[in-house]
């Protein structure tokens, strides 16, 4: 039997995390092009070697989180080490600087692969990094008002890095464990130790989810209104956090939408208390995976995730839910499309009408609305 040294295996690649240096630059549609052509996105396969190309994309991505960071910061978002601050192991989220006293607050959840503030890499390289990330989304949180009012803030939960590397001092997700430098070019990635390389209190995405609801709990206003939205597998999470504690949380939750696929990947519903299950029904709406159907179109699924169920403009990957579908699910928690941030709650009456289960061609038909007491006033969704 034959084995090599490990000083006569390949060496592990690198790259470094420079756009120009890697042959990319930022375009004036704040898009990451070629250097050597400018209409061509990033090209993940440079090499028929795996390691290759999986560490040019870390590389590449390391360029992206930098970028979003500083815009980040001109975005009035700060981040918040939980539980204990930066000089400990730490998950960091991001909040709007004026959270404490907003009177308002919506809540993201995004999927357990993403980095914070990040909704889909393959959006960033295809539109640009403003659609891929929250920076749209937050933006359109913050527009101040019309007449005056304070405008809603904004926290967005990290679900993706989850894990603590120690040489680093930063939490990642596991696309970027499995990319960290190795010994040589074949080696394995390296083991997770459950005491080092996890947080107290964020081991899990459950337990991540709660923590950030008891953060809030603390840190945010008494009498603050939240709207929570929840993508991809947080969905089990959340839905499981806010049935749990549905007796604290009633009285500030107002309403809720979910990005997902055509499968209901919470906890069993007939579980669910009658007054959640009454509340989800009436306050919550799914955005699924539309192939040919236009971006709210009422789509089936009532029975399967327990609310109306609408297309989310985007045909193949929950990733992209957000970028697609983040307008409407902001309307869905106003009183007047694309006016004001007036919260559901505020308005008596104001809830989802219930969708009949129709055949998928009989329910393009279907017209929705919100419906509101007050006499006259209506929005359509």
């Amino acid at each position: 039997m034959f084995r090599r040294l490990s000083n006569s295996l390949p060496k592990d690649p690198e790259f470094p995390a420079d756009l120009g240096k890697l042959g990319y630059f930022h375009n004036s549609s704040d898009q990451i092009r070629s250097i050597a052509r400018p209409d061509q996105e990033f090209n993940f396969f440079i090499s028929k070697n795996e390691r290759v190309c999986e560490k040019q994309r870390e590389a590449f991505n390391d360029c992206i989180r930098a970028d979003l960071s500083t815009r980040f910061t001109t975005l009035n978002l700060q981040t918040t080490h939980l539980p204990s601050g930066p000089s400990s192991p730490n998950i960091p989220i991001l909040h709007s600087a004026h959270l404490p006293a907003a009177k308002r607050l919506i809540l993201y959840f995004g999927e357990s692969n993403q980095d914070l503030g990040i909704f889909a890499y393959r959006t960033i390289g295809q539109i640009s990094n403003a659609a891929g990330s929250c920076i749209d989304f937050v933006s359109a949180i913050h527009t101040a008002p019309e007449g005056g009012a304070p405008a809603p803030a904004v926290l967005i939960a990290n679900c993706g890095q989850l894990i603590w590397y120690r040489r680093g001092g930063r939490a990642v997700t596991q696309q970027t464990w499995s990319a960290l430098p190795r010994k040589t070019g074949v080696s394995l990635p390296y083991k997770l130790n459950p005491e080092k390389n996890y947080v107290k209190g964020h081991r899990t995405v459950g337990e991540h989810v709660e923590s950030v609801f008891e953060w809030v709990r603390k840190e945010a206003r008494e009498g603050v209104r939240i709207d929570v939205v929840s993508v991809g597998d947080s969905l089990a999470e959340v839905s499981k956090y806010l049935e749990t504690h549905w007796g604290e949380w009633k009285a500030k939750v107002d309403a809720v939408a979910i990005g997902s696929g055509h499968a209901w990947l919470g906890p069993d519903r007939s579980e669910w208390s009658d007054e959640f299950a009454d509340f989800w029904a009436r306050r919550a709406r799914a955005y699924l995976l539309s192939h040919n159907e236009p971006l709210d179109t009422p789509l089936t699924g009532r029975n399967e995730f327990g609310c109306n169920c609408y297309a989310s403009g985007e045909p193949t990957y929950v990733e992209r839910t957000m970028p697609m579908a983040y307008k409407s699910m902001l309307t869905s928690f106003v009183c007047l499309r694309d006016r004001f941030f007036e919260m559901a709650a505020n308005i008596p009456g104001y809830e989802e009408v219930e969708e009949p289960e129709l055949p998928g061609d009989e329910k393009q038909d279907v017209v929705h609305e919100l419906t509101i007491d007050s006499p006259g006033v209506s929005s359509a969704a």
